[in-house]
C-alpha cells in the first residue's frame, strides 16, 4: 500500500503542477484573457484530473490488475519508470500554450504536432524557442525537477507473495471506479470533453479553464464535420453558392502578384491608424489603390491563409484544410485556373520546401514553380530559425520575375517578422531589442527595395498587385484591436501598376474574396468553385471558426454561433446584444451547410 500512497501522493503533485501552469498560462496572456470569476480555475481542475487520468492508465492498469508481480520491488521500479515515460512529456506540453496561445488562440491539439511535423523547422525552431521564452524554459525544468524529488518510492524490499484474489478484486472495483468518475470528470450523463469547459462558471475563457494534454487526448479519434440540413439543395443555392458564373466581357490576361507579409496586423499599419507607423512605405502604397478598411483573415495560422488566399477555402473546422482529412480533396485554385490559360504560374516563399505543408499544397494547388530556400541557396542570408531574410529574398523574387514571360501569377510570402524575430546584421535599426515591431519595420523596408527593383519594368503597369497579410501577430499594443475580431483585422490593398485602380472600399472582406476578386478583374469566363465573394461587390461579410464557434462579422454586427444559438452583438468584445438579422442568420447557415457538404463529399471544385 505504500507505493500505492506515493503514487497518489506523485499525481495530487501533478495536479498542483497544472495548476501553476494554468496560473502562469493567466499571468502571460491576461491582455487577452478577461477574468471574471475565480471559478474558471476550480472549474479548470476537472480537466485537469480527467487528463492525467487518461494519461495514467497505464499505470492504473499494472498496479491494480489482480497479479502477484505488483508485490516485486523491480515490478515497482518498472511502474516507477512508466510513472515518468508518461507523464512529463505531458507535463511540458501543458506549458506549450502559456506563450503559443497568443497566436492560435486556443489550447493546441493534434495539429500542433501535424503542423510541426510538415517541414524540419523544428530542429531550428525549438532552440530559439527556449532561449526567447527562458522563463517558461526555467519553469518547466523545475516542474521536472520537482516531480523527480518529491516522495519517491519505499526502499522496502519485496517477497513474492499471493494475496486473496477476492481482497484484491475489491481493491480493483473500488480503484476502478474512482478512475471512471474522475476520467469522464463526474458523473453527468456524458464524459467531459473540450467543448463542456466553461459550463459551470458560464465562462468565455475556455482556454484558461481547459489544458493542452486534455485538449490533445481528446482530439485523437478526429470526427468528421457534421452535414447540416438547414435548407433543400434549390433553395440553398437561393441563399449562398461558392459557383461563380462566367463573365461575358473576353479575359483580359493581366499579371497577377500577391504579396503576403507575415504578421502584419492592421493594428501595424499606420494608414489605418492615427500616431506612429511602423510602415511608411506600405502606407504611401496604400493610396495609389483601392484601400479595403475591414478586411479580415480567414484564421491565425500562416497554414490556414495560404488555401484561402490562394484558392478561397476557409478553414471552417477544427483543423487547417491542409492538416484536416480533407486534404486530399480536389480544389481549384489561382494557379489551377490560370495555368489552363496559358499563365505561369509561381510561389516563392524563403522558407525550407517542407515549411508548413506550404510546398505539398502548392503542388496540389497546381502551381508551376516552387522557389524556396533551396532555390535560393545562399546561406549567409539564413536567419537561423526560418528561412532567408525578406530583403535579400524579395531581390532574388524581383530578379526572377524579371525574367518571365507574360502573363504570370505568382504569390509571396514573407518570414522576417515571425518569432522568434531576428534581423540582418548589416541591417541597422532603432533599438537594442529585436521585437515584432522592428521586423515590421524591417520587412517594410524589403517591401520597398521589392518595388523599386521592379517599377520600371514594361511589364509592370499590367500588372495587378494585392499585398495583405497572412494574418495577425500574437503580440498587441492597442486596446481597439484586442478583442475577437481586431485579433483577425489585416491590411488589404488592391492596385495595378498603371494606377487605374483607386479609391477606398468598406465592405467587410476577407481573404478568401482575393481569389474572386482578381478573376473578376480579368474577366475571367469560365465557372468556378470559391467559397468567398467580390470584394468589389455588395455583399458585406466575414466568416471565421474557433475552438467550434463561428464568427460571422456583417455591417449588422457580430454573429456568435455555437450550436444552434445565434446570438448578434454590436460589439467586438460580445458584452452589448443587439436583435438578430434572419437574413445573416439565414446565410451563416446556409455557408456552413454548403462548406461542410462539399468538404465531406469531395465537391470543392465546379465539376464535381
Amino acid at each position: 500500500m505504500k507505493y500505492l500512497f506515493t503514487y497518489c501522493n506523485r499525481l495530487l503533485t501533478l495536479l498542483g503542477m497544472y495548476t501553476a501552469s494554468r496560473i502562469y498560462f493567466y499571468l502571460n496572456n491576461s491582455e487577452t484573457i478577461d477574468l471574471h470569476y475565480f471559478l474558471e480555475f476550480l472549474e479548470g481542475l476537472r480537466f485537469d484530473i480527467s487528463a492525467l487520468v487518461y494519461i495514467n492508465i497505464p499505470l492504473f492498469v499494472m498496479l491494480f490488475l489482480p497479479h502477484n508481480l505488483r508485490t516485486h520491488h523491480y515490478y515497482h521500479k518498472l511502474t516507477n519508470w512508466l510513472f515518468y515515460a508518461v507523464n512529463i512529456p505531458f507535463l511540458l506540453l501543458n506549458n506549450i500554450d502559456i506563450e503559443y496561445f497568443k497566436f492560435t488562440q486556443k489550447r493546441s491539439a493534434t495539429d500542433f504536432f501535424q503542423i510541426m511535423s510538415l517541414g524540419s523547422d523544428a530542429k531550428n525552431i525549438i532552440p530559439h524557442y527556449l532561449k526567447d521564452y527562458w522563463p517558461i524554459t526555467l519553469f518547466s525544468i523545475l516542474q521536472v525537477y520537482l516531480l523527480f524529488k518529491i516522495k519517491q518510492l519505499p526502499k522496502q524490499k519485496f517477497a513474492l507473495k499471493i494475496k486473496p484474489i477476492s481482497k484484491q478484486l475489491l481493491i480493483l472495483v473500488f480503484a476502478s471506479g474512482i478512475f471512471i468518475v474522475s476520467a469522464r470528470g463526474g458523473l453527468q450523463l456524458k464524459p467531459i470533453k473540450p467543448i463542456n469547459a466553461g459550463e459551470l462558471s458560464g465562462s468565455q475563457n475556455t482556454s484558461l479553464i481547459l489544458n493542452t494534454p486534455f485538449c490533445i487526448l481528446h482530439s485523437l479519434d478526429k470526427k468528421p464535420l457534421v452535414e447540416y440540413n438547414y435548407f433543400k439543395k434549390k433553395d440553398l443555392t437561393n441563399i449562398y453558392s461558392p459557383i461563380h458564373l462566367p463573365q461575358t466581357q473576353p479575359i483580359n490576361k493581366q499579371n497577377i502578384v500577391i504579396l503576403i507579409l507575415e504578421s502584419f496586423s492592421k493594428e501595424f499599419v499606420g494608414y489605418y491608424n492615427e500616431g506612429k507607423s511602423y510602415t511608411p512605405f506600405l502606407d504611401s502604397l496604400m493610396q495609389q489603390g483601392i484601400a479595403f478598411n475591414n478586411a479580415y483573415a480567414n484564421g491565425l495560422k500562416s497554414i490556414e491563409a495560404l488555401p484561402a488566399i490562394t484558392a478561397s477555402i476557409p478553414t471552417l473546422m477544427n483543423n487547417p484544410f491542409i492538416t484536416s482529412d480533407y486534404a486530399q480533396n480536389k480544389i481549384e485554385s489561382l494557379a489551377s485556373i490560370l495555368n489552363k490559360e496559358g499563365y505561369n504560374t509561381s510561389f516563392f516563399h524563403g522558407g525550407l520546401r517542407g515549411t508548413m505543408g506550404f510546398y505539398s499544397f502548392n503542388q496540389k494547388a497546381g502551381f508551376q514553380e516552387y522557389h524556396g530556400m533551396e532555390e535560393y541557396n545562399k546561406t549567409a542570408d539564413f536567419d537561423g530559425s526560418w528561412g532567408i531574410f525578406d530583403a535579400p529574398f524579395m531581390q532574388y523574387f524581383s530578379k526572377e520575375l524579371i525574367k518571365k514571360q507574360e502573363p504570370f501569377f505568382t504569390t509571396f510570402f514573407s518570414l522576417s517578422s515571425h518569432p522568434p524575430y531576428v534581423l540582418p546584421k548589416n541591417y541597422e535599426y532603432n533599438n537594442n531589442k529585436i521585437d515584432i515591431l522592428e521586423t515590421i519595420q524591417y520587412s517594410d523596408y524589403a517591401l520597398q527595395q521589392f518595388f523599386k527593383s521592379i517599377e520600371n519594368e514594361d511589364w509592370y503597369k499590367n500588372t495587378l498587385f494585392i499585398v495583405t497579410a497572412d494574418h495577425t501577430s500574437g503580440v498587441s499594443y492597442d486596446i481597439k484591436y484586442k478583442n475577437r475580431i481586431g485579433r483577425y483585422a489585416i491590411p488589404l490593398l488592391l492596385f495595378k501598376g498603371d494606377g487605374t485602380l483607386k479609391g477606398v472600399n468598406n465592405n467587410i472582406v476577407q481573404q478568401i474574396d482575393i481569389m474572386p476578386t482578381l478573376l473578376e478583374e480579368i474577366h475571367y469566363n469560365k465557372p468556378y468553385l470559391a467559397f468567398g465573394k467580390s470584394m468589389l461587390s455588395k455583399e458585406s461579410w466575414a466568416i471565421s471558426k474557433l475552438n467550434n464557434n463561428y464568427y460571422f462579422i456583417t455591417d449588422e454586427g457580430l454573429i456568435n454561433n455555437k450550436f444552434e444559438e445565434y446570438p448578434t452583438f454590436s460589439n467586438w468584445d460580445l458584452n452589448k446584444k443587439t436583435s438578430a438579422n434572419q437574413k445573416n442568420i439565414k446565410l451563416l447557415k446556409a455557408i456552413k451547410q454548403d462548406y461542410n457538404f462539399r468538404m465531406t463529399n469531395n465537391s470543392l471544385t465546379y465539376e464535381n
